[in-house]
């Protein structure tokens, strides 16, 4: 990798993958290693910054399910990790669009082939 421009690498390590792998899986694997904060465009960090209060209506099962897993004083952290995995998950998918037009789907059997030889891949 050349020290002296990481993007540079970064983006020739990025389209290398792009070109030999399903966008998806590609895009899949950029994110898990991404924290959501790097994705999202804010002035300061989702979490230890200002907060504002809102009102949120939820099915009563899940509001006790989500009681249940965070402990107490944990429901604002798990709905707000919850909010801030859903609005990466919307960028990502906004992303796979634009690479998608850029430079067409990717072949089916290319994605096939993919599968075949990438170990853990989840099935589509």
């Amino acid at each position: 990798m050349d020290e002296a421009d990481p993007l540079s690498a970064l983006e020739r390590a990025l389209r290398d993958a792009l070109g030999s792998l399903p966008r998806d899986q590609v895009v899949r694997c950029v994110a898990s290693v991404l924290p959501a904060a790097h994705l999202i465009a804010t002035s300061g960090p989702l979490h230890g910054g200002k907060v504002k209060k809102v009102s949120v209506s939820m099915p009563e099962e899940l509001v006790d399910a989500v009681k249940s897993r965070a402990g107490a004083g944990g429901f604002s952290r798990y709905v707000t990790d919850a909010v801030q995995e859903q609005s990466r998950l919307d960028l990502l998918d906004e992303l796979s669009a634009e690479l998608e037009a850029e430079f067409g789907p990717i072949p089916e059997d290319i994605r096939e082939q993919t599968r075949r030889t990438w170990p853990n891949y989840p099935a589509e």
